[in-house]
């Protein structure tokens, strides 16, 4: 007897012709306004202020949650100094293109266009 899933994953495919035509239209709104591509670029980018402060934040309770928190808040303290070392070290994310960029690089098995 066959399950059917009704949770299946639908990836729109862009036409070689319309991805040449998008990546077209990208290129030259980033060589036309480059202020607006740094403004829709800054906005995937998580704020390193931020991150600095939360990392800080869980550091600064990490000694709370061990004298008050028993095992538990020695775990909890564990965790909160990892991620709080995890936000520090990762790097803020845009290398090249932005997120929404039209890339073969970002599809597995894809070939790239020249």
């Amino acid at each position: 007897m066959a399950v059917y899933s009704p949770l299946v994953e639908v990836v729109p495919v862009l036409d070689p012709n319309e991805k040449v035509a998008f990546d077209g239209l990208v290129n030259r709104l980033t060589s036309d306004d480059p202020g607006f591509t740094r403004r829709i670029e800054r906005i995937s980018r998580p704020r390193r202020r931020l991150r600095v402060a939360l990392a800080i934040l869980l550091w600064t309770l990490a000694p709370v949650c061990i004298v008050y928190g028993g095992w538990t808040g020695l775990f909890m303290a564990v965790v909160g100094i990892g991620y709080g070392a995890h936000l520090i070290a990762k790097q803020s994310g845009m290398k090249d293109n932005p997120s929404w960029w039209s890339s073969s690089s970002n599809r597995p098995g894809a070939t790239p266009s020249m």
